[in-house]
């Protein structure tokens, strides 16, 4: 009896103990930790293939990360004038902006997204020769945004894919919240930008100098809600069986 109301804490303490190790060996090998972060992803599915909620805001987790590597290693480089890569950008975020209006965090990003492209046609006129890549972050916006409403469509997305019931879970408000601290982490991350490039004197980089560790540190938690959350549902449904 003791064994059994103590030994799922052990457990979850003892992962817990390995995703924190794992995202402090991992740091600074990004392309490592994006293949572990899908791999985890993947394993996690196979796991509760039988739970659609899951592996719904799984699919969706792992969409959005290669959709991330795919617009690193693929798409920019496609672009020989850098100038017309930022046009098609900064126009599909607005027209991404458009088309999700309703959601909250839209109305606070909008105007970061303004001032990012008034900096960047400021740069242009001066013919600024340090000009930052503020156009990587701002897709990072949109590619949380586009994360925020699969998960406020999944379960009608599901249902008309696969033809089977879902349900919001707790795993979806966790991951919904996570999106929201990534863009508020983002927007610090430009704002900085554009004060440091814009306005003399200014040189803080406080947010430059931790933002590795605050992205990692996020990515290693947002594997951890998903196993710790995903433990849950597996000890209910053997409990209730």
């Amino acid at each position: 009896m003791l064994l059994r109301a103590y030994l799922p804490k052990f457990i979850t303490a003892l992962f817990g103990g390995l995703f924190i190790a794992t995202g402090i060996f991992t740091f600074g090998n990004a392309m490592f930790f994006d293949r572990l972060f899908i791999g985890v992803l993947i394993f996690t599915a196979i796991v509760c293939r039988s739970n659609i909620n899951v592996v719904g805001i799984i699919a969706i987790l792992a969409f959005e990360r290669l959709l991330e590597e795919f617009l690193w290693f693929s798409v920019i480089d496609q672009f020989y004038n850098i100038w017309q890569m930022k046009i098609v950008i900064y126009a599909g975020l607005l027209w991404m902006l458009y088309k999700l209006w309703f959601d909250t965090m839209v109305k606070i990003v909008l105007p970061f997204i303004i001032f990012s492209i008034a900096a960047e046609f400021y740069w242009y006129l001066i013919d600024y020769e340090q000009i930052p890549g503020i156009y990587w972050y701002n897709i990072i916006i949109g590619l949380n945004l586009l994360t925020r409403y699969l998960l406020f469509s999944r379960i009608e997305l599901t249902e008309s894919v696969t033809s089977k019931s879902a349900e919001s879970i707790n795993l979806d408000w966790i991951v919904y919240q996570i999106t929201r601290l990534y863009i508020v982490i983002e927007i610090l991350n430009i704002s900085e930008y554009l004060l440091r490039h814009t306005v003399k004197y200014f040189n803080i980089q406080l947010v430059y100098s931790s933002y590795p560790y605050l992205l990692h540190s996020i990515s290693t938690f947002t594997l951890w809600v998903v196993f710790n959350e995903t433990n849950k549902l597996i000890k209910s449904r053997l409990v209730s069986a």
